[in-house]
């Protein structure tokens, strides 16, 4: 019975060595922790682990693969877990580990890891994307504080993962600032769309005024906000539901406003729990997708279907002055923001920035 067991394991492991390489374009985020208590976040830049384990006198992986890795000794001794559970212990024949950083490229030698653990981000294809400037999957920390898609980074604050829509999401606490995404200048321009994917948390059945929940709050690195996306019974225009502001106007769903709002009102009788995709889309000279009839400069949408019909129009070259300018993504508000500005929790996943007015969301 015991070998047949070993028989098994090496099988497998046997399997996934000789399987194809990840898919082109697939970065490795590392979280690592040295012995003198440092850890580095970044992207994992060595190209194959070598080395030996009791079953393969020469073990060759790549890092696609691998799991974690936690060194328990000397001479490259170690415990490896791959992605698909297995374990094993193994020698390193490696010298170092090569992660990047902000820092830079650090090549860390193999004695200093207590553990490093590896996690492969999808691959972004760039073909038929033209104009996304920004994507960001919220897999883990490594992804989220080096997207996979712009020259942006973010700062973790209060930031937690767990299962979301495709690999895991974000999940933003009430009354917490969890991210802030530095956007680079160019970012923002007179059109434009941001979409992402979202879930309520708390299990709640109305909200009440701005931000229950709020997304994402907008704003120059000055610190003065441009832009908000949250769900509002009374947004502070007259308006209520689900609502937007922008220097290229504001809209939301519903007109006037009152002390609580269901949130099936926003869906239309439709269930609102569960996954829900969701933009908001500008352009200062009317919005050219032919949804609409009039020239209105912003929208919203959700599961791709037009959501804001109140819409107050911004002037013209509103949006001008943000496109010579670096901005910040705060999910869902500024570091020193109000806690009232987020009102319950919510999961957020695949958040996309591009720089025309899409209106067009396969889902």
């Amino acid at each position: 019975m015991k070998h047949s067991l070993v028989i098994v394991t090496v099988t497998v492991a046997t399997t996934l060595l000789a399987a194809p390489a990840p898919r082109v374009a697939a970065a490795i985020s590392a979280s690592a922790s040295l012995k003198d208590g440092s850890s580095i976040k970044g992207e994992f830049r060595t190209k194959r682990i070598h080395g030996a384990t009791v079953f393969l006198d020469k073990l060759d992986l790549d890092p696609g693969i691998v799991k974690a890795v936690a060194f328990t000794g000397t001479n490259g001794e170690a415990k490896v877990e791959l992605a698909n559970g297995d374990r094993f212990a193994m020698t390193i024949d490696n010298d170092s580990f090569v992660v990047k950083s902000l820092l830079g490229e650090l090549d860390i030698p193999l004695a200093n890891f207590r553990s490093i653990s590896l996690s492969q981000r999808k691959a972004v294809a760039s073909c038929g994307e033209d104009g996304l400037v920004f994507h960001c999957t919220f897999d883990d920390e490594g992804a989220t504080e080096h997207p996979a898609i712009g020259n942006a980074t973010a700062r973790l604050l209060n930031a937690e993962f767990q299962p979301g829509k495709d690999g895991d999401a974000l999940k933003v606490q009430r009354g917490l600032p969890v991210v802030e995404i530095s956007l680079p200048t160019g970012t923002f321009g007179d059109k434009g769309c941001i979409e992402f994917w979202a879930k309520f948390l708390d299990g709640k059945t109305e909200f009440s005024t701005g931000g229950d929940p709020r997304f994402f709050t907008l704003y120059k690195k000055s610190g003065d906000e441009f832009g908000t996306f949250e769900f509002a019974s009374n947004s502070g225009t007259g308006t209520r539901g689900l609502c937007s502001r922008l220097p290229a106007g504001f809209t939301s769903t519903h007109s006037g406003f009152s002390g609580r709002m269901p949130y099936s009102d926003v869906f239309h009788g439709r269930p609102y729990e569960g996954w829900h995709h969701y933009a908001l889309v500008w352009n200062t000279h009317g919005i050219q997708s032919g949804v609409f009839h009039d020239s209105r400069t912003v929208a919203t949408f959700i599961d791709g279907k037009v959501a804001g019909t109140i819409t107050t129009q911004g002037p013209s070259d509103a949006m001008s002055i943000l496109s010579d300018m670096q901005t910040v993504m705060g999910i869902p508000m500024n570091e020193c923001g109000p806690s009232y500005n987020n009102k319950s929790s919510f999961l957020i996943d695949d958040l996309k920035i591009w720089n025309h007015d899409k209106t067009d969301f396969p889902l």
